[in-house]
């Protein structure tokens, strides 16, 4: 792993910018590196506030959408919002759900099977939405792409909304309106915004319109923040100030069945951080989306009955058991084929498929694929008769570029920089999988897949204390383009002997002037041997909060990486 060391930057300005703002020159240091170089920057960065969040009129098409589902709800039109089954798609479909029966709305809901219908907008759920008599469909994380479905839609005298927030290619769907922040003209401060952060903005311009103040819609930050943690798009700009304020909603919400699923995860009434909706929120609300209906998890975050959120939230621990364990199983068959393959080293694209595995779960396998091997991967089943692809990449590489270079094999695509999906006839696969490492060739540079590491700030251990934690706890809500700082100690001062914990962890101490620090080292027994023989060593980590020490709140270093003699020079 290499390690990338901060810029220098000009120490006047910083030392300028800490005493009007009476911060240490330490965070200063680190959020110039991290791109925020102004007063104000860093001011609205330490202490974000929902005022500091754009008008939602000025996202094109949102004044147009509002117009419309204003002249339905006066009309007593009959509305179907069609979400996407991940857990953006059902936060955000919940929200406007949420909203729109609250202003009265004819309302219905559509969440496409995933193994039946896979993403996007379908002929079936418009179908479905005109045996319903509707009039309006409003999309919600999804439909950037569906020109042909959004065609149709018209011809049975349906209008869309798009609401999405995937990267648009080729021609427009012809919506009624289309909102979505990376279209020309959108505020740079919504670029990032995931599928529910959509549905949110529109909501807000909507009980703006008929006069009801911005309180209405802040009840749902909870699911504003399900969705955008879930969704792993960039905690920066807007994102990050909804997630902020979304956390503490979700510790404190009043939905019932949010409150029971995280009873059932046995996390209610702790701090919620993006980590925990990360690996044990996410997860559950996905399950029924990979293994079942979706229709579970969207009736879970709507209802106001105490007692079916209680069978909701049992279901879903239920479908999570049933997910982990086709997990792990499809997870060690794609090792094997891909460790089977005499190529393997050779090839910067991991693509492999098979008739028997789950659509429901290869995307995780794909991200734990990328995890392990650190090449872009594309797994694909064709379990149903036409393939179906999930893709994952690694930092620096465009995952959807290179699949949209590809386009001609497949029957349709979409996705992120980091993230895609596919949809391809079985005897494509092979031509697909060539035309993919041909690209890799030519934009896929053999630096890319060295995995790195950002150092934030070089330190010595009398800059560890409680007041640098507390700096640091601003930091938060962490993730993409916002993660956890990094810190780097050379030739760190170590004493006692380092420990095995658990027969897959390290432990040991390094020491201050004043005290000393416990360092932990997940998954990192095999550096024990060296760590104990040479010297000098560094180390960089990122500093936690510890369990209270003696009644005082303590700190301790979780070590990220470890390197020996003169690691500049690697």
């Amino acid at each position: 792993m290499r390690w990338l060391e901060p810029k220098s930057h000009d120490q006047y300005k910083i030392r300028e910018i800490s005493d009007s703002l009476r911060i240490p020159p330490l965070i200063s240091s680190i959020l110039f590196d991290r791109g925020y170089t102004t007063r104000d920057e860093i001011k609205k960065f330490l202490y974000p506030s929902l005022s500091d969040l754009s008008d939602p009129f000025l996202l094109p098409g949102l004044e147009r959408a509002v117009m419309r589902i204003l002249t339905a709800l006066k009309n007593r039109e009959k509305i179907v919002l069609y979400g996407d089954y991940d857990v953006d798609g059902l936060s955000g479909t919940a929200l406007l759900f949420l909203v729109l029966s609250r202003l009265g709305a004819e309302l219905s809901y559509y969440i496409p099977n995933r193994q039946i219908e896979g993403y996007g907008l379908s002929i079936s759920g418009i179908k479905k939405a005109k045996e319903e008599n509707a009039t309006l469909l409003i999309t919600i994380d999804c439909g950037i792409t569906n020109r042909n479905e959004v065609k149709y839609a018209s011809s049975l005298g349906i209008d869309t909304i798009i609401t999405d927030h995937h990267e648009p290619y080729g021609e427009l769907p012809e919506a009624y309106a289309i909102i979505n922040p990376k279209l020309p003209g959108a505020q740079p401060s919504c670029f990032h915004l995931a599928g529910v952060g959509v549905a949110f903005k529109l909501a807000q311009g909507l009980t703006r319109a008929i006069g009801l103040d911005d309180e209405e819609i802040y009840q749902h930050l909870d699911l504003v923040a399900l969705g955008t943690v879930a969704d792993i798009v960039p905690i920066v700009n807007e994102n990050r100030i909804l997630t902020k304020f979304g956390l503490r909603a979700l510790e404190r919400t009043s939905k019932p069945g949010l409150r029971a699923l995280m009873q059932k995860a046995h996390i209610w009434g702790e701090e919620i951080a993006t980590w925990k909706i990360v690996f044990i929120l996410a997860p559950r609300l996905n399950s029924t989306g990979r293994m079942s209906e979706p229709r579970a998890s969207f009736e879970l975050l709507t209802t106001f009955d105490t007692a079916k959120a209680e069978q909701y939230a049992d279901f879903l621990e239920n479908e999570n058991r049933r997910r982990k364990q086709l997990d792990e199983d499809t997870f060690r068959d794609a090792v094997e084929k891909i460790e089977s393959n005499p190529k393997f080293g050779e090839e910067k694209i991991i693509i492999i498929h098979d008739a028997n595995w789950h659509i429901g779960v290869i995307g995780i396998v794909a991200s734990r694929i990328v995890e392990k091997y650190f090449k872009p991967t594309v797994l694909i089943t064709t379990k149903t008769g036409i393939g179906k692809g999930s893709g994952r990449s690694v930092p620096g590489f465009h995952l959807l570029k290179a699949i949209n270079s590809c386009g001609d094999y497949l029957i349709k695509f979409g996705g992120h920089k980091q993230a895609a999906g596919i949809s391809i006839y079985p005897e494509k696969i092979d031509q697909f999988r060539r035309a993919m490492l041909e690209y890799a060739e030519t934009f896929l540079p053999d630096s890319t897949l060295v995995p790195s590491l950002k150092i934030d700030a070089l330190i010595t251990p009398d800059d560890l204390n409680i007041e640098l934690l507390e700096w640091l706890e601003l930091f938060s809500p962490y993730g993409p383009e916002n993660m956890r700082v990094v810190f780097l100690i050379e030739n760190a001062p170590i004493i006692g002997e380092p420990q095995i914990l658990k027969q897959e962890h390290i432990k040991f101490r390094i020491k201050s002037s004043k005290r000393a620090f416990d360092v932990i080292g997940f998954n990192m027994k095999e550096k024990l041997q060296t760590l104990v023989s040479q010297a000098p060593v560094h180390i960089a980590f990122i500093v936690e909060k510890n369990e209270w020490y003696y009644g005082m709140p303590d700190i301790e270093l979780k070590l990220k990486d470890i390197k020996f003699g003169d690691w500049r020079k690697e």
